[in-house]
């Protein structure tokens, strides 16, 4: 019997389960324990959340909350300035990175050696001074709103808000926003039928050119035809406010540049390390047939360099998601800053922040199946061409 156990403790397959299974009992152990510690501080009960709030979300986007509404309305409030802030800041980091990131390589001295000072400069500075300086030492000091900045006379910008024109749904206009997705869909259709084509035939059919003028064609025509269900609010100036248009808080704005900024510094160095991973001979093929320099970076680079661009873009996304979390130092009511509200006024602080750390958990979950599927599609395009 002793041969045997010395035999089996041997065995790399039965320590490998041995490990395994100590693991996962050690792992079940530490989560009860959590679990049970948690229940001794706090009832776990999601009830408080069905009560009144008590107070609004002045930056809400899709939601109009006020404090007669219950906490789960507010903190769904919370949810959508965290995805508003997350979406538009990402859109904004990778256009700041892409033109850092190809400046980075560029052979002009100067526009090089900025960009390096710009990613260097940021990188080494932490986020939260970062986003306070912003908010203080550019939003607001922006001027007052009798002295409002105009934008192109379509918008003000002031210390008090960023007024922007907006379309201002009337009546049709869901009716639109269907067959406006329809022809969104038709185009996308074509687009594909166009692209396979042009691969297997080698035919130029200008896939691009052709859904987007379907796309014009279906949705201008049937805007058009639906007497123009959307009209364009634009923004006036009053005497401590503005009237109609889209209207974006301070808090928002200073937000928005601070993450934008901030992750366009990251996402420069993403875009410059796949630019250099593409070999140097795909570029001197595309000089060789007489490309020039923008075309064989738009042409040729860049779509190979994409592939490598991808993994890292999606994690730089979901680190925004969480970064946004700093903007309980400046009052942006997202979702960290909802949730603390209601810590405060209910009294539920672990679970609450149960509930805020599930719903980072999940977002950041989302975002990635999001980011995934071009990944994926990557990599089956990359299998079926070895």
């Amino acid at each position: 019997m002793l041969t045997d156990a010395r035999r089996l403790s041997r065995d790399v397959r039965v320590r490998r389960a041995t490990l395994e299974a100590l693991t996962v009992a050690l792992t079940v152990a530490f989560v009860f324990y959590l679990v049970h510690q948690a229940r001794q501080a706090s009832s776990l009960d999601l009830g408080f959340l069905s009560d009144r709030a008590g107070f609004g979300v002045g930056d809400q986007f899709l939601t109009n909350v006020s404090g007669n509404d219950s906490r789960w309305a507010v903190y769904f409030a919370g949810i959508m300035n965290t995805i508003r802030i997350t979406v538009f800041g990402m859109i904004l980091a990778v256009i700041i990175g892409l033109v850092v990131g190809i400046a980075r390589l560029s052979s002009n001295w100067l526009a090089s050696r900025l960009a390096l000072l710009f990613v260097e400069a940021i990188r080494n500075t932490p986020l939260l001074p970062f986003v306070v300086f912003w908010y203080t030492a550019l939003v607001l000091q922006l001027p007052h709103i009798r002295d409002s900045l105009s934008l192109f006379g379509v918008g003000y910008a002031s210390n008090r808000a960023i007024a922007l024109p907006w379309a201002r749904p009337l009546d049709g206009a869901g009716t639109w926003a269907v067959v406006a997705l329809g022809a969104f869909a038709v185009a996308a259709g074509v687009w594909m039928f166009l692209h396979r084509y042009e691969a297997s035939t080698g035919q130029p059919s200008r896939p691009w050119r052709v859904s987007l003028a379907l796309l014009a064609v279906l949705a201008g025509g049937s805007y058009v035809a639906m007497g123009m269900p959307l009209r364009w609010d634009t923004p006036q100036v009053e005497r401590f406010s503005y009237a109609g248009g889209l209207q974006l808080s301070p808090e928002f704005v200073g937000l928005l540049l601070a993450l934008s900024f901030f992750n366009g510094a990251f996402v420069a160095e993403i875009v410059r390390g796949a630019i250099q991973s593409v070999p140097k001979g795909e570029r001197e093929a595309a000089a060789a047939l007489g490309l020039s320099g923008w075309q064989q970076m738009s042409l040729v680079v860049l779509p190979q360099a994409l592939r490598a661009m991808l993994p890292p873009l999606a994690t730089q996304c979901q680190a925004l998601a969480k970064y946004s979390a700093v903007a309980i130092a400046i009052a942006f009511p997202d979702l960290m800053t909802v949730g603390g509200t209601i810590i405060n006024n209910s009294g539920e602080a672990i679970t609450m922040f149960i509930v805020m750390m599930l719903t980072y958990l999940l977002l950041n979950l989302l975002i990635a199946l999001l980011l995934n599927g071009p990944q994926w599609r990557f990599q089956r395009g990359g299998k079926r061409r070895i």
